[in-house]
């Protein structure tokens, strides 16, 4: 390995590797890019959906957070600039966090829902909106705090669902 480093200043490549099929050419449609399609595998999915709501999660609750943090102030410059960073990382991390997490279970009950019925439909994404709040509060001493978590996760990815079928997202 070395002497061949020395005399042709690099290193062969094992012959695994330059059998390694190849991709041809760039995604040729619309429908191969990662926007697009529920026909995506289940890991696909995941990391996408996890990543672009904790991302989404952090940013509303940093803004929410900055704003709270301009209303309340300080008496001096690195005092107001403190509670502008204080509020921000209060809550953009717990929003991307509690996003992230309801968005994990979502994609694992709407995967084994799919697997269990045969179908891709509409019902899929409000029953398993609906498991995904309510797994996430079910410790909550209140079911009532449970429900809200369910009725909310229902129908915001109801919605989500409704808008990547029509092609609006």
């Amino acid at each position: 390995a070395m002497s061949d480093y020395l005399a042709t200043g690099g290193i062969k490549s094992p012959e695994i590797l330059s059998q390694a099929p190849r991709r041809s050419a760039a995604p040729s449609s619309r429908d191969e890019l990662f926007l697009e399609g529920y026909g995506r595998q289940f890991g696909e999915k995941m990391t996408y959906s996890v990543g672009l709501t904790y991302g989404i999660g952090l940013l509303s609750g940093g803004t929410y957070g900055a704003i709270l943090g301009l209303r309340q102030g300080g008496t001096t410059s690195k005092l107001f600039v403190n509670s502008v960073l204080n509020s921000c990382s209060r809550f953009g991390p717990a929003l991307g966090n509690q996003s992230a997490i309801i968005t994990m279970y979502y994609v694992s009950f709407n995967n084994l829902i799919s697997w269990l019925r045969g179908a891709d439909d509409m019902g899929n994404a409000a029953t398993s909106g609906a498991l995904a709040g309510g797994l996430y509060k079910v410790a909550a001493r209140s079911w009532h705090t449970t429900a809200k978590y369910s009725v909310v996760s229902a129908g915001i990815f109801t919605a989500v669902d409704f808008g990547m079928r029509g092609g609006h997202f």
